[in-house]
């Protein structure tokens, strides 16, 4: 009996303890400053085009959001309703310099979808359209973190992409250390 009494006592301080850890990450993560989207996750697309919105990203995103084109127009975005008006603006504000940019705007107001948000599950019903145009029958997706939004591509163009990048960027280090001399400025 007295083994039972200890068992219990073990598993009510594990539970506090447990509890007390909860609390303490909760009040962490209230005092924790939003860094920007970052980090990269692998889901699948269903049968009716949802897909899962990672879990780190939710909060962040807002209930409702923006499904629209990445700034460079090759993937699939998911912007917070002001990051979306940022750049809507942003390219409005462009068209007053060179009109050619209407094009951009255009097609950027085609395919983009606001007041959209996930189901309780944190999925979104990814709109037919985009979804068609920049993901094509892809079952299986990356979702990056791009600092002001949510990148979406086909998982194998991501794995071209790391390719094409350690290519380009065999040495980035160096990169960086000659663009802060040719600027002037130092780390």
């Amino acid at each position: 009996m007295a083994d039972d009494k200890d068992t219990r006592r073990d598993a009510a301080d594990t539970d506090a303890n447990g509890d007390r850890k909860a609390m303490e990450n909760q009040e962490q993560s209230a005092h924790f400053p939003f860094l920007g989207f970052v980090g990269s996750f692998t889901h699948g697309i269903d049968a009716k085009g949802r897909m899962i919105i990672p879990a780190p990203f939710r909060e962040p995103l807002g209930e409702r959001f923006a499904v629209a084109p990445t700034p460079d127009f090759k993937a699939v975005a998911l912007y917070p309703i002001q990051g979306w008006i940022q750049r809507r603006d942003e390219l409005t504000a462009l068209v007053r310099m060179d009109a050619r940019v209407q094009r951009l705007l255009d097609q950027f107001s085609k395919y983009s979808y606001v007041d959209c948000e996930s189901d309780a599950q944190g999925r979104l019903l990814l709109p037919q359209k985009i979804r068609a145009w920049r993901l094509g029958g892809a079952r299986e997706v990356d979702v990056n973190g791009a600092v002001s939004h949510i990148r979406i591509l086909p998982a194998a163009d991501s794995k071209t992409q790391d390719a094409r990048f350690d290519e380009e960027f065999s040495d980035p280090l160096a990169l960086i250390a000659s663009i802060q001399l040719s600027h002037g400025s130092n780390p």
